[in-house]
């Protein structure tokens, strides 16, 4: 962690469960570079990152 507050966040990848393929988060970069992930029903073992397309 960085001494520089975490004022904004932006989801930068889809986290998928290994097994099941499902989404069940996502991770997020803050304005200071901190990386943080973000649960949709608590904290799941065995995941996969996928970036998140943007548009172009």
């Amino acid at each position: 962690m960085t001494r520089i507050p975490r004022l904004t966040g932006e989801p930068i990848m889809h986290i998928l469960c290994k097994k099941t393929g499902k989404l069940v988060g996502y991770l997020y970069q803050w304005n200071n570079g901190d990386l943080q992930p973000a649960w949709f029903d608590g904290e799941v073992q065995d995941v996969l990152y996928k970036p998140i397309a943007t548009a172009a």
